[in-house]
């Protein structure tokens, strides 16, 4: 069986969740000896070359070396979006391509497509927080989702709430719908106390943790409200917030909310932190903290836990699948709860200490390994 995979996720150098879960189910699916059987071809858009097309070519030509990479250079992927329903061509016929099975990673799926169709949905943020998204996003979503599933043989998702989110929003039949939890490589996300990756940063122990985007949904207002609340209510002015990720959309109202409190020099914002950099973050911290109101799974904390920091997270959506007894779970929108849970994690060390424990017991659940398996077994199915 031939099968093409759509890579355009991971052609951005600063790659977020969707491009991080391609990458390695990609790279996972590498190291399992139930590939050799296919034959794989990697497609996707490059317009003058302003993607981070060579580096992934040698990547892919590394891992699947008698595999095909093809690039199709002459125009946008956005363009290409808005004009599939018009253009008489197929999918196909733009990379030469006559695969039996096409794999998308990020809900949309090009129309006129000649041959089996998987499409991965991660979340239904756009129905249930659509003020959370730019409107540029919930149009191109409400427009074409329903009938990228519709179009699709099979729906991989990465929660059960997602599952159950898809089926109610969408009317997709369970039947169609498999999970593939997202994974953590425990190689490299461990515990790692380096004190010149904080000495990188300018960055003091003792601190709070955020990583991810800089976005409504990921509710950082409330999240620096709370830190606002514990500094006030316990006079712990040596502590610090660090906040991580490079900047979303509606960004600006977090950094007003610290002018407005004066924590200037109470909170340190990174900016997009490499990979190489994340683990000490997450090992040194007191806490790793994720108030988000919706998450289709949530990988910065799987990541956090299995270096062994306390998470505190919200109890919507899929958090708590991911999170389970190993962390504790608040309401998002209550910002003194929030505050309260971090100050128990801060004042208590027994508290902390068991945390850990749990935390890097929990995230052994999840493999890279495991959901690349569960990929290569619903190939099976189109066998």
């Amino acid at each position: 069986m031939n099968i093409s995979v759509d890579i355009l996720p991971i052609l951005d150098p600063q790659k977020t969740g969707v491009g991080w879960y391609t990458y390695n189910i990609i790279k996972y699916m590498a190291l399992n000896n139930d590939i050799k059987k296919y034959k794989f071809e990697f497609l996707g858009f490059d317009f003058l070359g302003r993607r981070n097309n060579t580096e992934v070519k040698e990547l892919l030509k590394e891992w699947f070396p008698n595999s095909e990479y093809k690039i199709f250079k002459m125009m946008p992927y956005g363009i290409y979006r808005r004009i599939w329903d018009y253009i008489p061509f197929s999918y196909n016929y733009l990379f030469n391509s006559k695969s039996n099975l096409y794999n998308f990673f990020n809900f949309i799926v090009p129309q006129k497509i000649n041959g089996y169709v998987i499409n991965t949905v991660y979340d239904m943020v756009y129905k249930v927080y659509p003020n959370t998204m730019t409107k540029a996003n919930y149009k191109r979503l409400d427009k074409e989702l329903a009938r990228s599933c519709e179009r699709a043989d099979l729906i991989i998702t990465i929660s059960n709430n997602s599952k159950q989110e898809i089926i109610n929003y969408l009317g997709i039949s369970g039947d169609k719908i498999r999970i593939v939890p997202c994974g953590v490589d425990l190689n490299f996300y461990k515990p790692v106390y380096k004190n010149e990756i904080l000495n990188k940063y300018n960055i003091q122990k003792p601190y709070f943790l955020y990583i991810g985007t800089l976005e409504p949904r990921k509710n950082i207002k409330n999240l620096i409200l709370a830190f606002n609340d514990f500094l006030k209510k316990n006079n712990c002015n040596d502590v610090k917030l660090v906040i991580g990720g490079k900047k979303g959309w509606m960004y600006e109202e977090i950094f007003k909310t610290v002018q407005e409190l004066k924590l200037e020099n109470d909170i340190i914002f990174l900016g997009y932190v490499p990979i190489e950099d994340m683990s000490a973050l997450y090992s040194n911290a007191v806490s790793f903290i994720f108030p988000s109101l919706y998450e289709g799974f949530g990988i910065p904390p799987l990541e956090a836990m299995a270096c062994g920091c306390p998470v505190i997270v919200s109890n919507t959506s899929s958090l708590p699948e991911v999170v389970g007894d190993a962390g504790i779970l608040i309401n998002p929108f209550d910002v003194e709860e929030l505050s309260n849970a971090m100050y128990y994690v801060y004042c208590d060390n027994d508290l902390r200490n068991e945390l850990k424990k749990k935390s890097i017991i929990q995230a052994g659940k999840f493999s890279w390994e495991l959901a690349a398996q569960k990929i290569i077994d619903i190939y099976k199915e189109f066998e």
